[in-house]
Parts: C-alpha cells; sequence; structure tokens
C-alpha cells in the first residue's frame, strides 16, 4: 500500500480539518463556485434543450397527426374495427368515423373542415376536450374547433345554431345543429372538426358501406388509433396485430390488389425517437458535452492547481505529522464535494431555465415551430444528467491537483515558492538574463513560471473566441438565395385555395383567369406563365416501360406518369441537366422534357434507363371510379433532363415521374385539362406593392383564391439564423465567461502568492507603478497569446472543418469570417490589461514590512 504500513485511523480530524480549509479559502471557493456554477448550466441548457426538442417534436407529432396513437388504421369499415379491437396486444384503441369531408358553407374555402364521430378514446387522443360545455349526446348537438366556428361566422357560445351544407356519397344534406361545446383550434392543425354525436352517426344509414376503394370516397370509412401494451418496436407490434387477425399492409409486403389489405402506419410521434437513430442530433450532443467538460476542465482544475500550490506548505507540514497520500487527496475531495453541493444546485435552476428560454429558438430552426408550443418538462433525468456530468468534470479537473498534494514530500513543500517547480518533480536549469530587469521582460518571465496554467488561461479565453466566430461564420454561410430557391424559383404562385391545401386532386375549384388578369393587370407585373395537367381521378397518363416507378399502374401494369403543359415562362425556368433545348422543335410537339428528382441538397439523382433521345409511349387512360380503360396511346422523344421546382412547376405531390410539353401540345392531348398554378416575377422592389394586392383580391375578391411569395420563406430563413446566432452566442457568452473567470482566478492567486515577492521588489527600489505596469504587461501577453490562438485555430477550425462541413448544407455558400474576433480584440486587451491592476488594488493593502513577515 501507498500509505504508512498500518495505515492510520483519523477520519475525524481529516473532516475537521477540510471543513477549516474549505473556510481558510474564501476567495478561492467564490470563484470554484462560479466556475461550478458555470459548467452545470451549460450541462443543464444543452440537457434541457435536448430533452425539450424530443419532448416537443414528440408531441408536436402527437398533434399533426390528429391525435395520440402508436398506430393507426385509416379507410377501414366497421368489421375491420371489430375483428381488431378485442386483439390482447392492444391497451387501448379509438374509433372515429367521417361522416362528411366535403361541406359547402360559405366561409370554409380556405379553411377545410369535416364532420366526424369520435368515442371517448378518440377524443381523448385527439385532445378535443371542450374548453366550454361538453361532448354531443343528442342527435342535433355538434361540437367544433373555435376556427371552424370563426370561419362560419357563428359565435363560440353555447346554444348557437350551427348550420351546415353538406355532402355525404355524392348526395346533398342541410341540418341544423345546436353547439354544445367547443374547444381551441390546435396551431397545428390544418383541417377543422365538427363532431357529432353517435346518436346521429347511428341515423344516418348513407354511411354503411366501405367505399374507399371507389373514386378516393372515405365517407362513412373508419379510422382507428391503437396504444399498444407494454413496451417495445411499434412497427413490430403492429405488424403481429395484423398478422394475428388476418389482414396485411404495405410493410408486411401486401399490395392494394390484396382482398385482406389496410392501410396501416406506425404513428410518426413513434417512429427515430432513439437518438442512435438520428445521428445528427446524437453528434451533436456529444460535441456539446465534450466542449464542456473541456470547458469547465479548464477553469476548475486551473482554480485547483494554484490552491495546491498556495496550500502546498500546510500539506507538507501534515506529512510531517503522519497524515498520508491518499487522506490528503481525500481532503481535497471534501473540499471539493462541499463546493459541488453549493454550485451544482444553483447551476442546474439557471441551467434549466436558460436551456427552456433556448428551445423556441431551436425549434424554429427545424421543420417544426415554437408558435405551434413548446413541452418543456421539470424531467428528472436533465438534472440527474446534468449533476452527473458536472460531478465527472470537477473530480477530473481535481485529480492531478490532488495527486501533486499527495506526492510532494514535506521538504520539498516547505522550501517550495512558485518559482520552484520541484514539487512537480522537475528541476529548472535557471540561466542568468544578459539583458537587464526591464519590467516587460520580467512581466513575460512571470507567466513561464507556471506554463501549465499560463497555458490553461490562454485555450480558456482562445476557445471563446473561436466558438464567438465560428457562429458567425455559420449564420453569415447561409445563403438566402439558396435557400428561397429551393422552394419558390419565382416572386409569387398564385392558384386556388385548395392547391396550398394540398387538395388540388379533389378540390372543387381551381385557378380563375380572372384573378390571373387582375394579377397581370398590375404596374408591378412583368412576366408569368401557366401551368396545366390532368387529375388522376378523371383522366390519368401512364407510360410503357418499366423505367419509372410508381405504385400507381394501369390494368397493362404500366406506372402512372405525371403529364404537365407548360408556358414558355416556366420552361424557360427549367435548369437542363443532360442535353440541349431547341425550342423551334419542341414547340412541333413531338419532344417531351423529362424532370429529374434531387436530394434535399439539390443533388440530382439520375435516372439511367432515361436518355436523352429515348422514345417513350404513353397512354392516355380514362378513370371512372375503379374502372380504367386506355382509349388511345402516342410517343414521344426525350428531348432533354430538367431541374424544375417542387413548389412552382407540380402539384405538389411526389410519388409519380413528371415530364413537360408545350401548352398547346397538352391541351391537345388532354380530355379535361386543369390549371394548376400561375407563377409570375414582379419589376424590382415592388413586391410588398404586389403582395398587397394579392391579400386584398383574395380576401375580397376571391376568397377560393390564395397566393404564395418568396417572403414567406424569408421569414422562416430569418429564424434559422435567429437560431444560430442566438444558440451559439450564448453558448460562446457563458464559455467566454469562463474564459474571463478564468483569468481573474489566475491573476488573483497570482497576486496573492506573491505579495511577499512583490514587498521584496518594492524594498529595493521597485515602485508602485512599476509593479502595475508588471502586472499590466502580464496581462497584454495574456491578450497577446489569445489572439495568436485565436488566429490560427479559429482560421483552422474555419477554412478546414467549417467549410468542410457546410458542403453538405445545400442553402450554405462558405464565406471566410474574422470581424467577429476582430470586434472582440480591443475588449480583450483593455480587459487582461486592467483587471490586474484592479486586483492588485484591492489584494495588497499591507504596508511592505507586513508583507516581508509573511510565511
Amino acid at each position: 500500500m501507498n500509505d504508512i504500513l498500518f495505515g492510520n485511523n483519523n477520519q475525524a480530524v481529516l473532516k475537521r480539518l477540510s471543513g477549516r480549509y474549505f473556510k481558510a479559502n474564501k476567495s478561492r471557493n467564490m470563484i470554484a463556485v462560479v466556475a461550478i456554477v458555470l459548467t452545470t448550466t451549460l450541462f443543464a441548457a444543452i440537457f434541457t434543450l435536448g430533452f425539450g426538442m424530443m419532448d416537443t417534436i414528440h408531441d408536436q407529432n402527437i398533434r399533426k397527426a390528429g391525435g395520440d396513437g402508436q398506430a393507426v388504421l385509416n379507410y377501414i369499415n366497421d368489421n375491420i374495427y371489430e375483428d381488431v379491437k378485442g386483439n390482447p396486444l392492444i391497451d387501448r384503441i379509438a374509433y372515429t368515423k367521417c361522416i362528411s369531408y366535403k361541406l359547402k358553407n360559405p366561409g370554409l374555402e380556405k379553411w377545410r373542415a369535416e364532420v366526424w364521430y369520435m368515442d371517448d378514446t378518440a377524443l381523448e387522443f385527439a385532445r378535443y376536450e371542450p374548453t366550454e360545455g361538453q361532448m354531443p349526446a343528442a342527435g342535433r348537438e355538434i361540437m367544433a374547433d373555435t376556427k371552424t366556428l370563426e370561419a362560419l361566422g357563428i359565435p363560440a357560445r353555447i346554444g348557437e345554431t350551427v348550420s351546415l351544407s353538406y355532402e355525404m356519397k355524392g348526395k346533398e344534406y342541410q341540418t341544423d345543429f345546436t353547439l354544445c361545446g367547443f374547444w381551441e383550434t390546435d396551431s397545428l392543425s390544418n383541417v377543422g372538426r365538427l363532431l357529432v354525436s353517435k346518436a346521429f352517426m347511428d341515423s344516418r344509414a348513407e354511411l354503411d358501406g366501405y367505399t374507399h376503394t371507389v373514386g378516393g370516397d372515405y365517407t362513412g370509412s373508419v379510422a382507428s388509433y391503437i396504444m399498444f401494451k407494454g413496451n417495445g418496436n411499434p412497427e413490430t407490434k403492429l405488424q403481429q396485430l395484423l398478422s394475428e387477425t388476418g389482414y396485411t399492409c404495405d410493410t408486411m409486403g401486401g399490395s392494394a390488389e390484396d382482398p385482406n389489405y389496410i392501410i396501416a402506419r406506425v404513428s410518426p410521434a413513434y417512429t427515430g425517437g432513439n437518438l442512435l437513430e438520428n445521428p445528427a442530433m446524437l453528434i451533436s450532443g456529444i460535441a456539446g458535452i465534450l466542449l464542456i467538460i473541456v470547458a469547465g476542465y479548464l477553469i476548475i482544475y486551473n482554480i485547483f492547481q494554484i490552491s495546491v500550490i498556495q496550500d502546498i506548505q500546510s500539506y507538507g507540514q501534515l506529512k510531517t505529522l503522519g497524515i498520508t497520500k491518499r487522506q490528503i487527496k481525500r481532503l481535497i475531495s471534501g473540499q471539493v464535494l462541499r463546493l459541488s453541493l453549493i454550485g451544482i444546485p444553483i447551476g442546474l435552476l439557471f441551467g434549466f431555465l436558460i436551456g427552456r428560454a433556448l428551445v423556441p429558438f431551436l425549434m424554429n430552426g427545424t421543420s417544426y415551430t415554437s408558435e405551434a408550443g413548446i413541452k418543456v418538462t421539470a424531467n428528472p433525468y436533465i438534472f440527474i444528467g446534468s449533476a452527473v456530468f458536472a460531478l465527472i468534470t470537477v473530480f477530473i479537473s481535481v485529480r492531478r491537483p490532488a495527486r501533486i498534494a499527495g506526492m510532494v514530500s514535506p521538504i520539498e513543500a516547505i522550501r517550495y515558492t512558485e518559482n520552484d517547480p520541484g514539487a512537480f518533480g522537475k528541476q529548472s536549469t535557471d540561466k542568468k538574463s544578459t539583458k537587464g530587469a526591464k519590467i516587460h521582460r520580467m512581466a513575460l518571465a512571470n507567466l513561464g513560471r507556471n506554463r501549465r496554467r499560463t497555458v490553461l488561461v490562454l485555450v480558456s479565453m482562445t476557445l471563446s473566441l473561436v466558438l464567438f466566430n465560428t457562429v458567425f461564420t455559420l449564420a453569415a454561410g447561409f445563403d438566402i438565395d439558396k435557400y428561397i430557391s429551393k422552394f419558390m424559383d419565382v416572386d409569387f404562385l398564385i392558384s386556388s385555395a385548395d392547391y396550398f391545401q394540398y387538395r388540388f386532386e379533389r378540390s372543387e375549384y381551381e385557378l380563375s383567369e380572372s384573378f390571373i388578369e387582375a394579377a397581370r393587370r398590375q404596374d408591378s407585373f412583368e412576366d408569368g406563365g401557366r401551368l396545366y395537367t390532368s387529375r388522376i381521378l378523371e383522366e390519368a397518363f401512364s407510360a410503357s416501360s418499366q423505367a419509372f416507378a410508381n405504385y400507381n399502374k394501369d390494368t397493362d401494369g404500366n406506372p402512372y406518369v405525371d403529364l404537365y403543359g407548360a408556358d414558355e415562362f416556366l420552361l424557360d425556368s427549367m435548369e437542363v441537366i443532360e442535353g440541349t433545348i431547341d425550342w423551334q422543335a419542341f414547340a412541333s410537339g413531338d419532344y417531351v422534357l423529362f424532370n429529374v428528382e434531387c436530394d434535399d441538397n439539390g443533388n440530382v439523382i439520375d435516372n439511367p434507363e432515361v436518355n436523352v433521345g429515348d422514345k417513350i409511349r404513353f397512354n392516355h387512360l380514362n378513370v371512372d371510379g375503379t374502372h380504367i380503360s386506355r382509349d388511345r396511346s402516342f410517343d414521344l422523344t426525350v428531348m432533354a433532363k430538367v431541374r424544375t421546382n417542387e413548389n412552382t412547376a407540380t402539384t405538389r405531390h411526389t410519388g409519380a415521374s413528371r415530364f413537360y410539353l408545350p401548352t398547346e401540345r397538352f391541351l391537345k392531348l388532354c380530355d379535361t385539362p386543369h390549371l394548376v398554378g400561375f407563377p409570375f416575377n414582379v419589376k424590382d422592389g415592388r413586391e410588398t406593392e404586389m403582395e398587397e394586392f394579392l391579400g386584398s383580391y383574395v380576401e375580397n375578391t376571391e376568397p377560393n383564391m390564395d397566393f404564395d411569395s418568396r417572403g414567406t420563406y424569408k421569414a422562416s430563413f430569418d429564424s434559422l439564423t435567429s437560431l444560430i446566432v442566438t444558440i451559439g452566442g450564448t453558448l460562446s457568452v457563458l464559455i467566454g465567461f469562463i474564459g474571463i473567470a478564468n483569468f481573474i482566478n489566475s491573476v488573483l492567486t497570482s497576486i496573492l502568492t506573491r505579495r511577499k515577492e512583490f514587498a521584496m521588489l518594492q524594498s529595493i527600489g521597485m515602485t508602485g507603478k512599476q509593479l502595475k505596469s508588471m502586472l499590466s504587461y502580464e496581462g497584454l501577453y495574456y491578450a497577446v497569446g489569445t489572439v495568436a490562438a485565436s488566429v490560427v485555430f479559429g482560421g483552422f477550425l474555419s477554412l478546414v472543418i467549417v467549410r468542410g462541413i457546410s458542403a453538405s448544407v445545400w442553402f450554405f455558400t462558405y464565406h471566410f469570417v474574422a470581424w467577429p474576433m476582430l470586434v472582440l480584440y480591443p475588449f480583450l486587451f483593455i480587459l487582461t490589461v486592467t483587471i490586474p491592476v484592479v486586483v492588485y488594488r484591492r489584494m495588497v493593502r499591507a504596508s511592505i514590512i507586513e508583507r516581508l513577515r509573511l510565511n
């Protein structure tokens, strides 16, 4: 054993000594507590951000899915529901039935609303608990959300009459209901709900029969949300449930042609929840934790290393009295534990509050939004995890200082001064100076006394500057033009309100020529073009080639394709990926442009089975419910492969390969063409003028119409850059505080341990002004070292790492940025020069004689 032969038992004495050392080091304790608070705050903030983001995403996914439930069975009938509901795998199951999804009331042009019945479990899952009133019970009672009532022009007041014009199975009805309850519309909902009683549902014989497979009419269809018993993968349990009840779905290899096929899926709220399935989040979290450990280590290690040096003679005296190496480590650990018990709870509170405040900014940088509400609970794992990591950081930081205190021999400890590194096991070889005792040279030599401490201070201050600069490099690199062009490659897009609610195929309205002409008559209008296509429920096109993948196929097994007719304005805006466009030949109508797919980063996903010059046979299909017939075919040659914008040159539905023809040629091929949209540009600087006109027009003239603009996406881009600056800036500031605290601690302890030395210098003629000058030079050298290190490491991080990472971000354009560091450098010089002088004035108040008598 490393202790004396038989050891000793002096636990009570050690405890008393630890308490006395703790009380004797008030300045050290204060700085150490601040350091532990800052470190714990960072851990708690990052844990709160992580858990808050996961909880919020889970909550918002539930609301987007229309209700809770690990799995949902869509468009089923009552017989399937009865077969499934009693399975022992199920813990709870909700029953909902669509009464009508076609409401004819004025006011619902831009807000889709549907009539449903929901049982108590479904109401609980969907969170449709009435703000006021009660669930519908009588035959003509109805409950609705507030936004739907507002769209209908009905006050949210119990007892109001709700007159609905609606369609069921192709027949129109008019019914007066009595409002028995209402709830606040969820901000994430894109569809309103009017809920009727079971008595009303049972009274409508029209709802009997499953007809979703005929014309896509889901009136009378049932949607059932399921919560399974116990833990485990919901997808596995869903497949087991369907297998045991005799049904199949897509993930089980089933197809719509199978008689036992149903549409079943796991809710997005219960997929991808494992951090291991989200490597970006996992790596970010690990990187954040490591960064905090490093930042915390830099200051806490320095504090206790200096504390051990300051108390080294006391530890030597204790060793002469028989205390062992292990007991000295325990003595220091006792002090550390006391400091942690003070600092960690404070840091946990601050970190939780800061993290909770930052969650909205983090959410706004994702596909989710803080406006829909955030969910940050006081999860015990936040506090347990943060406290554990903080304690680990603290004890890692004090491990080496404690080992130094335990290893130093009593003789070395008693005669140790800061000038003598012998206590660390290394003997210095001093060289005589031949350049004289210059103040600035003395200051530089002082920094060399404890190189480890000097390096740690430099690293902690450099880390903050480099991180701060990196944050602004990222923010500056986000290219607003790239970002917006992915969503909108034109200034404006006008269409029907149904189109923007992804209801183009089922809409009763399409873009009106009157709306187009109204936009064209504006002085700000520059140029635009129409886009046409067919509706798959009326007529469709297929391609006699297996080079195009699609779930939907005609009776001959040919995949459906999307055929568009585009005006010259749209065709000119398409980016040619392969081949060239001969506009004169293209106008002949014998050629077609093939649209290539792209990933999220804009990289082309080419179809190697389709080449420029290939001749493709297209089939025109008549669709009548489930009856599909081919009446004619025609051949077109691929002139070029092009890349188009998903939002302005499509119906905003994916799944089929897309081809483009001149408008005149397409209109001759299509029996019932539909106008999809009219994208257009305006004159420079006239965007606001056009936006105001369009807003007024769709509000007052044609409420069935709507529009989209680049300004919408500019706002989301601003939110994203604000996220980076806010969260990264906050982290930089916290680490900056650690760096400054580390510097102040180094200066403070340096002055405390050198008070006798300063007195000796003053006794041989050095003035107080010269001492302050020497300390200022020391601070100046810290600043110079920090500037040099930040330039080297900041430049390396920016040019190598940030530029490398940013290459994978599709809307990032790298720019080397250095101005944030340049802005901070003057403040750094001011702080490092003035802080030592201020500390000296406060700490050295005794006379020279009194300081010379210090041990």
